[in-house]
């Protein structure tokens, strides 16, 4: 190659691999940023832990100290026992007092507006608070389409009814899902289960998948669930 020849190809290769370095930075400190652990103050779990009723071995409060997201990647894929999804499908949207209340705060006492899908291999269910079981929607796997690349077993997608929600606030259906997805998770640290809850979800997609239109039901966050 002549000295002119590689003076005009030098640039572009320098400002390629300039190019690579750059998303290499930034992908490495978007991953710092992601895996990064928000501390305590110096102190503050002395504090906690020197609180008496701390002490008092509550089952409530150790839940409260093991409640976690399982991993990413880390999901094992071990199928979830039906016992256990019906009661995980009623601790976030079932009914509790002998029927007299629901397990979540509902907005001006409504029923609730936030419906409850499982995905897995062999089709998608919908939990009914009514009867504390799933009604048949289709056997068509979609979870690997709705697990957000996590190696799950069960899939809960939450799906807003938006014509349900009291005076058509939003807001107090995310509050719900909010309320929802930590019963799961509490039950799922009883029921030595895997979770994570995901809300990066392509809404129109999934809604599709469910025979859904977006604009009335809008998915608006999956809980990933495996047995551990």
């Amino acid at each position: 190659m002549k000295t002119n020849d590689k003076r005009k190809t030098l640039p572009p290769m320098l400002l390629a691999l300039s190019l690579l370095l750059a998303a290499a930075g930034w992908g490495a400190a978007a991953y710092v940023h992601m895996s990064y652990t928000p501390r305590l103050n110096p102190g503050a779990l002395e504090t906690l832990k020197s609180n008496e009723l701390w002490q008092s071995d509550s089952a409530l409060l150790q839940a409260f100290e093991r409640r976690n997201s399982a991993a990413r990647g880390g999901f094992t894929g071990n199928e979830i026992s039906e016992d256990a999804l019906q009661l995980l499908g009623w601790a976030a949207t079932g009914k509790n007092r002998d029927g007299t209340g629901f397990v979540v705060p509902l907005a001006m006492g409504a029923e609730p507006y936030v419906s409850l899908y499982l995905a897995q291999e062999s089709g998608v269910g919908k939990f009914s608070w009514r009867s504390n079981s799933f009604e048949y929607v289709t056997d068509r796997d979609i979870l690997g389409k709705v697990s957000g690349g996590q190696n799950a077993s069960a899939v809960w997608i939450y799906v807003i009814d938006a014509d349900n929600v009291p005076r058509g606030n939003m807001d107090w259906a995310w509050h719900a899902i909010g309320a929802m997805s930590e019963h799961q998770y509490l039950l799922a640290d009883e029921l030595d289960i895997q979770a994570r809850f995901m809300a990066s979800i392509n809404a129109d997609e999934t809604a599709a998948l469910l025979g859904l239109d977006a604009s009335k039901n809008l998915p608006a966050g999956v809980m990933a669930m495996a047995q551990k």
